[in-house]
């Protein structure tokens, strides 16, 4: 016979397996997986069965919580896949009667939880965002992950801010992602990731009970955005506008940002970051599907079978749960648009020089007049010289040529009076 598919969460407190404990009165696990800007939170709920949790077996606020899902059997027999959750600080407990119930919430943090809950004042000044994330990431023992662009930072303030706050916000800033997960500090570029290719399709079969609502809207988007710099010795403002569209096209939207910046670079940059993080919510997808667990945060899907709604999506944020009834997935995701670049502009083309010609002896050419010397060495002694035509008696690859004045021209006719050597570019 074969076997049935099913999810198996597999969860410690304090480094210990409580399979045993759980496996008779485990109602609900949701794991909630965001791409950006919040942590990772698990929720256990159990049957407080006999008051279990009031009268001895009750975790405290501070455990640690490890925690993961195991899908047996999912697409086939034998066909096993484990999505690891991570570690979880137990920052929650909720007990209720009528049914008596229990519930556990966790939330990623790293062992040294300072990070989010110690404040800091600190002025940063010359560093680039990798750097930054660096010594944040090391003052918890805490490994960095940088996938995107390194942007350098004249000066930023951090005031009375956790530094996990503080490097949310620098992210958010410069159109960066962040999570706290798995004693890891991740960073990446949202653009970059917004255009990798989709690696999963989802399509109006896979919602449940045609459970999925779709948004399309104008209002908070922008097709630009108008900010300002500082510069110079006086820190003149200096007005700038960046855009998908010209600023006075027909349709155009302008976000208007108040936030002054220290470059036209970093004014740019912080400027396509708003407008991008506006846009997401231009046009966006919501749902339930059965679980699939390679499907998660982070990721670019196809969503097909829709109509309008179809295309590229990047996947905001999925709850996994888990109950006795099946195992689901909620999915929030938003549908990729075309990312506005905070690149400077590129350099104007310079003219092209026009060709060199080639000269040789025996040439007549047209002298532009001004001074003709007695040799062709630096410091020789010259004389004024009236332009006309003349022609090249001697070239720079003649022998004994000093180079200072390398050609040697004698006049055609009285019009010029040039007998000597003179300099490059005073004839064509």
């Amino acid at each position: 016979m074969a076997e049935a598919r099913r999810a198996d969460p597999d969860i410690s407190f304090n480094g210990k397996s409580a399979k045993k404990s759980l496996e008779k009165i485990l109602e609900k696990v949701e794991y909630t997986d965001p791409a950006s800007g919040n942590s990772d939170t698990i929720s256990i709920q159990v049957y407080n069965v006999d008051m279990k949790f009031l009268k001895g077996w009750l975790p405290k606020k501070g455990d640690r919580i490890t925690a993961s899902l195991s899908f047996q059997n999912w697409k086939a027999e034998g066909a096993n896949k484990k999505l690891s959750c991570g570690d979880f600080l137990l920052d929650e407990m909720k007990m209720a009667g009528g049914p008596l119930t229990a519930t556990l919430g966790g939330i990623s943090m790293p062992t040294n939880s300072a990070i989010k809950s110690t404040t800091r004042t600190k002025t940063w000044k010359d560093v680039i965002t990798k750097q930054i994330a660096q010594e944040v990431a090391k003052r918890y023992g805490l490994k960095l992950v940088y996938d995107g662009p390194v942007y350098k930072i004249k000066s930023i303030e951090q005031t009375d801010k956790s530094d996990s706050a503080f490097l949310y916000d620098l992210c958010k800033d410069y159109g960066l992602g962040m999570k706290i997960y798995k004693n890891k500090i991740v960073i990446y570029g949202k653009s970059k990731y917004e255009k990798k290719k989709a690696s999963k399709t989802i399509s109006r079969a896979d919602f449940i009970d045609d459970d999925w609502e779709y948004e399309d809207t104008l209002e908070g988007t922008y097709t630009g955005a108008r900010t300002s710099y500082k510069k110079g010795k006086d820190n003149k403002e200096i007005s700038i506008y960046i855009g998908l569209v010209s600023e006075k096209a027909k349709n155009a939207r302008t976000l208007k940002i108040s936030e002054q910046s220290d470059s036209e670079n970093d004014a740019r940059v912080k400027a396509a970051a708003k407008v991008n993080l506006e846009n997401e919510s231009a046009t966006t997808l919501s749902g339930t599907i059965y679980a699939r667990p390679e499907i998660v945060a982070g990721i670019c899907v196809n969503v097909k079978d829709l109509g309008k709604a179809d295309g590229k999506y990047f996947i905001d944020e999925v709850k996994t749960t888990v109950t006795d009834s099946g195992t689901t997935q909620s999915i929030q995701m938003h549908k990729c648009q075309k990312q506005l670049s905070g690149d400077p502009p590129p350099a104007p083309k310079k003219a092209a020089a026009p060709a060199k010609k080639g000269y040789k002896v025996g040439d007549i050419v047209n002298y532009h007049g001004g001074t003709h010397y007695y040799s062709s060495y630096p410091g020789a002694k010259g004389y004024k010289a009236r332009a006309g035509k003349a022609k090249i008696t001697k070239d720079p690859n003649c022998k004994g040529n000093g180079h200072a004045h390398p050609w040697h021209l004698i006049h055609t006719d009285s019009t010029s009076n040039v007998y000597g050597w003179v300099d490059e570019g005073t004839f064509d």
